[in-house]
């Protein structure tokens, strides 16, 4: 009997393990969902003369502090921390760029743009860096800040020389008002809208002809972070 009340009880194990596999192996867990998050908003028309130019914007570069999927918040000074179960979709670097070819090639402000995704060159070229892109505590709540810099190159026609044309450092915070990871997303996409049609409108002035200076002058921006 006590054979046959062990066969059964087995059996019982079995049927277990097979409706509920989880619960059959230690530790064995089902992984946290996560949630992934990335920059929404339409594309800016910046007001300007369509110029016969042609532009090739290069992959942004990230601070060491941001250069991952995770987002990244300061909830005091010197310290920052990450959202469990919640990701950017993709690298700073790569959102922030892919937002500057959409809105560039949405401006129609040049006569041909290229991504860093393709070979061909223009005769501009625009590269940067992703300084900051984080949720940090401030005074008066919680804010969305995003630092960019930006350089503008003069290639030239003959693709080997090359010039700076424009150069500068770009800062937005936004407000949250929902503080959460999705908060945090709609701050920044707001704050890369203000700084992406910044950017087009002062790459565009800088690469009008009819506004550069003679060939070995290079202007470069007041330093420090504008507001």
């Amino acid at each position: 009997m006590a054979a046959i009340g062990a066969r059964r009880l087995w059996a019982l194990a079995a049927l277990v393990c097979i409706f509920l596999p989880a619960g059959c192996l230690p530790g064995s867990m089902v992984p946290p969902k996560v949630d992934y998050y990335t920059l929404d908003y339409p594309a800016p028309l910046p007001p300007g003369t369509p110029l016969d130019e042609t532009i090739k914007i290069d992959r942004f570069s990230v601070a060491q502090a941001y250069n991952s999927s995770a987002m990244v918040y300061r909830p005091e000074a010197y310290r920052l921390a990450v959202y469990h179960y919640h990701r950017w979709r993709t690298n700073p670097g790569d959102m922030a760029t892919d937002c500057l070819v959409r809105d560039f090639r949405s401006s129609r402000l040049f006569r041909a743009l290229f991504s860093y995704l393709q070979a061909e060159n223009g005769r501009l070229e625009m590269d940067g860096a992703v300084e900051e892109f984080l949720e940090s505590r401030e005074g008066d709540g919680w804010k969305a800040v995003l630092g960019l810099s930006v350089t503008l190159l003069d290639r030239g026609k003959s693709g080997i020389s090359s010039e700076i044309v424009f150069q500068k450092q770009y800062r937005a915070v936004e407000p949250i008002v929902d503080r959460s990871p999705e908060g945090f997303a709609r701050g920044m996409s707001a704050a890369m809208a203000r700084l992406s049609a910044q950017i087009i409108r002062e790459v565009r002035e800088a690469a009008n002809p009819a506004s550069r200076p003679e060939k070995g002058a290079i202007p470069l921006s007041e330093g420090g972070w504008p507001q």
